[in-house]
Order: C-alpha cells, then sequence, then structure tokens
C-alpha cells in the first residue's frame, strides 16, 4: 500500500480534537454568596463524574467519514495491482511512414505487411493507435481495440508527396502512450529510416518505460533516378522574350545510367528530348532549345521515363513571360532636371523590366495613371488638382516616387510624407553624407549584408528640408538628421520621397555603384513586385500572382481535378499538397483561370540512404539493445501510473460522503443524542 501525497495523512491526527474534548470536559462548580445559612439545609458535595460518550455508532461514522476523505486527497494505490487490475494489457502506437520515398518498388506493400502483423498480434485488452506521417503525422485511429477498422483503416492509405520527418511521429506517440493507463506502451516504427529524414533531438525521446520497435522497410540496392529543379536563362530576340530551359537528373544508385532520356513538355506536348549519361552519385544537365514565350503562361515539364520511384521522375514549372513594371515619368514643363542617370537606371532593369513611358505634370491625366503602376515626380511642382490626383493614384494601389529637387513642390496634404521647406546648401564647408539607413525596410534590405553597398560615400551637395508627417517612416538621414528618405502609407499604395536629386546636380550618387540598385529596389518595392518562384515544393504555401477581390470569389482546381474554395480575407493563400499544377480560377459561370502554380515534391527525399535503426531507437529510448528494451518493458510501472490505473481516492471520497450524509440522517433521528 503507498500514498501518492502521503503529507495529507497528517490531517489524520486532527480526529483526536473532538474524541478529546469529549473526554476531558469537567462541569465547573458555580458559588452562590448568601448573606446567612442559618436558614439553608446542609447538603453535602458530591463530584460530577466525567462525562461519558453515549452514541458510538454516531462518532464512529463521523470519524470513518472524515478520515475516508483525508486518504482520499493522499491518492492511494496498491503496488503491483497494476497490472492485475488492467489485465496486462497493452498500448500500441503503429507509426506508419507515408513519405514518398515509401513508393519505391515494393516497400509500401512490405510497409503494410509489417503493420498488419502487429495489428494481427494484438492481445486480449490491448488498444492501438495508427499513425501515419511524412512531414507531419495524421492519427487514424486512436486507441483503440477494433481490429477491423484499424485494418480498414491501414489498407486504404497510400503512399504520399511529403517528404520525411520523424520528429512530428515520435512527438504523437509520445503523446498518446503518456495518456495512456495501461502497464505495457510500446511504439512499433515502420519506416526506410532515410538517413537524411534523421535529426535526433531530445525532444523527441519517448516516456520511460516505453519500448520501440523499429521495423526498417529497406532494400540492399537501390537504384533511383530523380530530376532536379530546372534553371530557366531569358533572353530577348526581334523583341520576343525568349527562354532557355536546362534540366538536370541525379544518380542516386551505384552503377553509371547511360541513355537517360530528358524530355521538355510544353502544355502537355513533348517539344524536345535530350540524352545524356549519369555517373553514380552524380548528376548531368541538358539544355534544351530556347523557347518563345507566350502572352499566357504554359505548364512546363521536364520528365524522365518512370523507373522504382516515379514521384521524383518529373519537375513542373511555369514558363511565364516577365511582365515589366509601368513606369509613369513625369517632369515639370520646359527645361527642368536631367533626367539621363534615372532613365538609363531603369532601362537596365531585368527583374523585372521597366517600362517607362514620359510626361509632364500639366499634362498629367487619370488614364495615363490608370496604366502605370509607379509614377516618378522628378522635380516638378505639383498643383492642387495634380497632387489630388497623384493621391488617388496612391490610394488605388499605386506607388508615387517623389524627388524633391530645387523646383518640386506640392500642397499641405494627408497622404504626402510631409511639407518642404527651403533648400540646405553643404556645397560650403563640409559636405553632407548620407546615414542612419533603416535596413528593415524592404528598400534597404539588398544592401543590409557586409560590402553589399555603401552609401556613406556618396557627397551630397544640396537637399531640401523635411517637415516630416507623423506617418511617414523616415528610411535614411543626412549626417544633421534632416530625412533624406522617407515613404508614408496612402491607401493601398504608398508615396516615398527624396530630398535631394537623381542627377549631378545636388550629389554625386549617380555616379556611385549603389545607385543602380538602390532605384532599382525602390521603384519595385512601390510597385509592390515580388520576384515569383516557377514552382514551390509540397507544403508550402501559394499565393496567386493576381490580388484577392472581395467581389469574385475564387476556387483553386488542383492536379487531382478538386476544387477548393479560396478565403479573399487572407489573400487567396492556400496550401500545395500534391505535385502537379493548380489553377485558380474565378468561381463565377465564365470559370477562366486567373492564376497556376506549380508544385513538385522535395528531391531530397530522392536519397533513399538509410541510417542504422538502432540509433534511432538509442537516441529515442536510451537503449540499443532487445534485452535492454524488454528489461524496460518488464519494469514496475511508476507510481503515478499505478495510482492513476487504480483510482482508488475516488471510491474513498465517495464512501466518505455517503456516510456524512448517513450520519446526519441518524444525528436528526436521535433526540438529544450528541456526542
Amino acid at each position: 500500500m503507498g500514498f501518492l501525497v502521503p503529507l495529507f495523512l497528517a490531517g489524520l491526527a486532527a480526529l483526536a480534537v473532538p474524541v478529546a474534548i469529549h473526554l476531558i470536559q469537567r462541569e465547573k462548580n458555580t458559588v452562590v454568596a448568601f448573606p446567612s445559612l442559618m436558614f439553608v439545609r446542609r447538603v453535602p458535595y458530591e463530584s460530577v463524574r466525567r462525562r461519558k460518550i453515549r452514541h458510538w455508532a454516531l462518532l464512529a461514522m463521523r470519524l470513518l467519514a472524515l478520515a475516508l476523505i483525508v486518504a482520499a486527497f493522499a491518492r492511494p494505490f496498491v503496488r503491483g495491482s497494476a497490472a492485475a487490475i488492467t489485465g496486462g494489457a497493452r498500448e500500441v502506437v503503429v507509426l506508419v511512414d507515408r513519405s514518398y520515398s515509401m513508393g519505391y518498388g515494393t516497400r509500401w506493400t512490405r510497409a503494410q505487411a509489417a503493420a498488419q502483423g502487429v495489428l494481427d498480434a494484438l492481445g486480449q485488452g490491448d488498444r492501438a493507435s495508427l499513425v501515419f506521417f511524412g512531414t507531419g503525422a495524421e492519427v487514424a485511429l486512436q486507441s483503440v481495440d477494433d481490429r477491423a477498422r484499424l485494418t480498414a483503416a491501414l489498407a486504404a492509405a497510400s503512399p504520399g508527396a511529403e517528404s520525411t520527418r520523424y520528429a512530428p511521429a515520435l512527438r504523437v506517440a509520445g503523446t498518446i502512450v503518456s495518456e495512456s493507463t495501461r502497464p505495457g506502451k510500446e511504439v512499433v516504427l515502420i519506416s526506410d529510416f532515410q538517413k537524411l529524414a534523421w535529426a535526433p533531438s531530445d525532444e523527441d525521446r519517448l516516456p520511460a518505460g516505453t519500448v520501440l520497435t523499429p521495423v526498417a522497410i529497406t532494400d540492399t540496392d537501390t537504384r533511383n533516378l530523380s530530376v532536379t529543379p530546372v534553371a530557366v536563362r531569358r533572353s530577348r530576340f526581334e523583341g520576343q522574350e525568349r527562354a532557355t530551359i536546362t534540366g538536370g537528373v541525379t544518380n542516386r544508385g551505384s552503377e553509371q545510367a547511360d541513355g537517360v532520356t530528358l524530355a521538355l513538355e510544353l502544355n502537355g506536348r513533348v517539344v524536345e528530348t535530350q540524352t545524356v549519361s549519369v555517373a553514380p552519385q552524380a548528376s548531368a544537365s541538358a539544355a534544351f532549345a530556347p523557347v518563345t514565350l507566350t502572352p499566357e503562361p504554359m505548364r512546363a515539364v521536364v520528365r524522365l521515363a518512370d523507373d522504382a520511384l516515379a514521384a521524383d521522375n518529373r519537375y513542373h514549372f511555369v514558363l511565364a513571360p516577365t511582365r515589366p513594371v509601368a513606369v509613369l515619368l513625369a517632369s515639370a514643363g520646359g527645361r527642368g532636371a536631367d533626367e539621363t542617370y534615372l532613365r538609363r537606371a531603369l532601362a537596365i532593369g531585368e527583374s523585372p523590366r521597366f517600362d517607362v513611358t514620359a510626361t509632364t505634370v500639366d499634362t498629367l491625366t487619370d488614364e495615363a495613371l490608370a496604366a502605370a503602376r509607379v509614377l516618378i515626380v522628378h522635380d516638378a511642382p505639383l498643383g492642387d488638382a495634380a497632387a489630388a490626383r497623384v493621391l488617388r493614384f496612391a490610394q488605388r494601389g499605386g506607388g508615387v516616387f517623389l524627388i524633391a529637387g530645387a523646383r518640386a513642390a506640392w500642397p499641405q496634404a494627408a497622404g504626402f510624407p510631409g511639407t518642404l521647406a527651403a533648400p540646405v546648401d553643404r556645397s560650403r564647408g563640409d559636405i553632407g553624407r548620407l546615414g542612419g539607413l533603416e535596413f528593415g525596410h524592404a528598400v534597404f534590405a539588398p544592401f543590409r549584408a557586409a560590402r553589399s553597398g555603401d552609401f556613406s560615400s556618396v557627397r551630397v551637395y544640396g537637399y531640401r528640408r523635411l517637415a516630416a508627417a507623423d506617418t511617414a517612416q523616415v528610411l535614411a538621414r543626412y549626417d544633421d538628421g534632416l530625412p533624406a528618405l522617407a515613404v508614408t502609407p496612402a491607401g493601398r499604395g504608398a508615396v516615398m520621397v527624396w530630398t535631394s536629386s537623381l542627377d549631378l546636380g545636388w550629389n554625386d550618387l549617380a555616379l556611385k555603384p549603389v545607385f543602380l540598385p538602390f532605384v532599382h529596389q525602390a521603384v519595385r518595392t512601390l510597385a509592390g513586385f515580388e520576384d515569383r518562384p516557377a514552382a514551390l515544393t509540397v507544403g508550402q504555401v501559394a499565393t496567386p500572382d493576381t490580388p484577392a477581390d472581395q467581389a469574385r470569389p475564387r476556387v483553386v482546381v488542383g492536379p487531382d481535378a478538386a476544387r477548393l474554395p479560396l478565403d479573399a480575407a487572407r489573400g487567396d493563400t492556400f496550401e500545395v499538397s500534391q505535385p502537379g499544377f493548380y489553377d485558380v480560377r474565378n468561381a463565377g459561370a465564365d470559370d477562366t483561370t486567373m492564376s497556376i502554380v506549380a508544385a513538385n515534391v522535395d528531391v531530397a527525399e530522392s536519397d533513399l540512404a538509410s541510417v542504422d535503426p538502432a540509433v534511432v531507437t538509442a537516441a529515442v529510448t536510451g537503449t540499443r539493445d532487445a534485452a535492454a528494451a524488454a528489461a524496460a518493458r518488464t519494469a514496475p510501472p511508476r507510481d503515478e501510473v499505478t495510482e492513476q490505473s487504480q483510482r482508488l481516492w475516488w471510491y474513498l471520497l465517495l464512501a466518505g460522503m455517503l456516510l456524512l450524509i448517513g450520519e446526519s440522517v441518524v444525528a436528526s433521528r436521535l433526540s438529544g443524542g450528541a456526542a
């Protein structure tokens, strides 16, 4: 017999208090003084007997009830009886690896057979949990004794498209066995034990006393070819954009692979094939002929012939033309500032390209702004009408870049980064310098690393004072603390101001190596441009390249033709769960495709090299051999487990409450009854 919280037994000492009071209490004699006792008859004094307990049964009920309640709080248990109470039953967790590498040859069939053997060996009173895992873990059935349901769930499963991660599965198994009251706790891990997937961690250890039984589904000789991610090189020829695609093959086997055929498919049609030879544990590549891009995106696939592992024999990607950023460059009428450096910088851009259209602030129209993504006002004054037009453009989602040279001006209005004042002349005395760059902002993020660009070498001879608005964020300052670059949100867009020139009038920034990347990054940021990858990996979250619209709900159609409604409030994002192409379409009657997303399996899973299961067992349980595992299995359960399985405190508490109720009934029926 033991107690989980024995300190509560000290409360039993309080039971002696009412008994002691009853036994030692005496009646007190009261003396009354009279003037004369001659007329009072003398009576001899007799001592009062010690008080006796008249209702022993009532007192016993009270004391027993209190004792039972105290014992219940002490959490009693009987050592060595947990197995007897539960009948020696086991809690078995079967972890089945369903990553795509389990689709190699007959591995999945063998894994199902091994798991079925564990289920068939379940004894009377055993409970089993079936967990499938890849990158994450999915509990198919938890702690059930219905063998038919377990068998049906196992038969219905198949390898997925995820990579292997052991940590989620081991943590789920640890949670299940730690919550179980059965004395036997066993985890069966059925996997190909890929070496690249194993990353030992103390957080993955199973509870003490848990037996881990590894079942390795491996092959002595594996041969596997996989397609590597493609490389796309873009060029322009006679005004058309062309793409040169280079595909690769990796040989994971131990023998040379000759005559390997790589095929390039565009929109489901094979356009070219290449033949390569790949050495063991090596890679080879082949470049296809340039492809002229069409205005509409193309579904492109580089494919190998199927082998023992077909999931990694194709690489899907979207081949789409580069969409240039439309830039509207507005300057003052007549001869204004020199735009040569700015124009040349924008003409060099390739990722993305910048399509620049020139105009003047006097002829700035809403129609011209509607066709632009970014507006650059180069050292020009904005009147009230032009300023209102510019702010409307920004509020609709456009980006505005104000270059505040000597002629720049705009009215004081909400949405602008601040108010301009008189110029500061630094041409005499100390030359101005740039500093205080906000590298956390997207404009200066590319310059965060060492030797990625030096703005401190820029010599500044003049700039405009700027009284920054409360909503403005200053991204760069001069050495005297005045703002050099500031930005403020305006509706769905933003307005940015550079308080000096972008020619050689007030600084020599245009002659520095940072000028070109600075201009490109500033315009990219204002345009909200994102360099989208041609393909994603299974498990990543996709964002359509067209913005979400609350008025036009959309759906995504996956490779299996299943339709998933998208939530515009969350940006229409979705997770890619299998390789292939996903079409984002309007949910209306037209059902037009708005964008295409390609997904592929993680190529690292193609490496079928395995780790010794004993290494995994030692890291998870602390034991390597079967003898130690058997000893851990036959070790007596911990006191907490024994007490939890017996739950004697519940019965003691219930008995104590019933005795208190019975004592109240008995006491009420005993007229004048007291202990």
